[in-house]
């Protein structure tokens, strides 16, 4: 049943709110705590973290799962409870194990392990539900200004948390560290019930007959990714856009891991005070999204009008053209390589007013970025094989992603604990490399086109596509 896009809107946001504290609780918190307080190496902490993301690839078999084996003769709304759960009980567990980590317990790290992969499975089982749920109770219309609205209010709800965090805990201690986690299965429970309530219609007996009669097919994981990776031995523009997603997202996310630790090398600042970084970082990314979309759709709407005025069709004109896009990328790129290079030199010369100063600066080149790359891949397939196609980009997601996180902590470690570099000239050469990155992406994607992806996929050698690849999209 669908329901009004006012609660449409409301309650899915609060789903994105309650997953916000978790993804904020491992950038701002954890990795900070583990890495300054307690002296553990970072590469290792990064790669723990990092493991995930490449829970993502589950995603169908947890959407197979909920169409098979409905609960209380619900699909959606247990699956969402269970994921939160799993994954908010794992952080009141987490202050004791790196207590025992910096013991030098090397069970405590398979323990970590095991705590971040339950955490993985929460992410995997909140988005795929997330999706589901939303195509089942929004209509096709409002369904894009529902997404737009909840994935906008889960940056600034990062940057709220952030600023919750540090409020919560203004110096580290231990036994703040604990009260502080404990208050996460119960911040996320009470806000997932929330943005679930009468969201989800019940199946009726003669539906939940007709899936035991008749269940869906088990998913095959493997076989659409075999099939999504062979595109890249002979569609050379699909290989291009694949290593642009994943050098784009590295270049964009690789500050992740590393805002806490420059925070506390660079300026002293206590683990309250560096959470101003994170409430930058998604505060004014957001705006600077927002304010590229907005310039998109308001020359949309004017290359619209010219056209209708011009009596030339319009049915399959796009709101953003990918050569437009293009040039909206070298513009943020160029911005963002700038701030990088500012960036660059405030760490070396240790200024705090203008490191922050040109991070803000950064922040909103890097949100002009980020557009119109996003816009890039629903796009960027090839008819009648859009599930490989977008199976493929999801996939760079998960490498582009989990390479975020653990190149960030190797950097850390190889140039910093190491004490190869002094953490000025250390933190400058990392930025300096995220700038070199941003070149390095767009020169990749600079000469890929929709018709070149089109003429390269005729060059495929006869195989069949399995009907099992449509999941992967999520």
């Amino acid at each position: 049943m669908k329901v009004s896009e006012g609660q449409a809107k409301l309650q899915f946001t609060l789903q994105k709110i309650a997953i916000a504290w978790s993804f904020c609780m491992v950038v701002t918190s954890f990795n900070r705590i583990a890495i300054i307080e307690m002296g553990l190496p970072a590469a290792i902490i990064s790669l723990l973290i990092g493991v995930y993301t490449l829970f993502g690839p589950i995603q169908p078999i947890i959407g197979r799962m909920c169409e098979r084996w409905p609960i209380f003769g619900y699909r959606r709304t247990p699956y969402m409870l269970l994921g939160t759960l799993l994954g908010s009980f794992a952080f009141p567990l987490m202050p004791g194990v790196l207590v025992d980590m910096q013991a030098g317990s090397s069970l405590a790290y398979f323990y970590c392990l095991l705590l971040f992969c339950a955490f993985g499975i929460c992410i995997a089982m909140q988005a795929n539900v997330f999706l589901d749920l939303l195509n089942d109770v929004t209509t096709k219309e409002s369904r894009s200004r529902v997404v737009t609205l909840t994935w906008t209010v889960q940056a600034l709800a990062m940057a709220g948390w952030a600023w919750v965090f540090g409020a919560l805990m203004p110096v580290y201690s231990l036994e703040a560290m604990q009260d502080l986690y404990n208050l996460t299965p119960i911040v996320m429970i009470s806000i997932t019930i929330l943005g679930l309530i009468k969201l989800e219609t019940r199946l009726t007996p003669e539906q939940l007959q007709e899936i035991k009669t008749n269940p869906p097919k088990p998913v095959k994981l493997l076989e659409p990714m075999k099939e999504s990776m062979a595109v890249l031995a002979y569609n050379r523009q699909a290989l291009l856009f694949f290593v642009f997603i994943i050098f784009s997202l590295l270049s964009v996310f690789l500050q992740d891991m590393l805002q806490e630790l420059w925070a506390a090398d660079l300026f002293g600042l206590a683990a309250g005070e560096s959470t101003i970084y994170q409430r930058f970082y998604n505060g004014i990314q957001t705006v600077g999204m927002a304010a590229c979309g907005i310039f998109v759709g308001v020359t949309a709407k004017k290359r619209l009008q010219a056209k209708k005025a011009a009596g030339l069709s319009v049915e399959n004109e796009k709101t953003l053209p990918l050569d437009f896009g293009k040039k909206l990328m070298l513009i943020g790129a160029s911005l963002s390589i700038i701030g990088f290079g500012l960036l660059a030199w405030a760490a070396w010369l240790q200024n705090l007013t203008l490191f922050n100063v040109f991070y803000c600066y950064s922040a909103f080149a890097l949100g002009l970025l980020v557009f119109p790359s996003i816009s890039f891949m629903a796009d960027m397939t090839v008819e009648g094989q859009e599930s490989r196609y977008l199976g493929l980009w999801s996939l760079g997601q998960v490498i582009g992603l989990f390479l975020s996180f653990t190149v960030s902590g190797c950097l850390y470690s190889l140039l910093v604990e190491s004490q190869v570099l002094t953490a000025n000239i250390a933190f400058a050469l990392i930025f300096v490399l995220q700038a070199l990155m941003v070149v390095f992406s767009y020169l990749v994607v600079r000469n890929v086109t929709i018709e070149g992806l089109n003429e390269a996929a005729e060059q495929e050698p006869d195989a069949p596509i399995t009907a099992d690849l449509q999941p992967t999209t999520k």
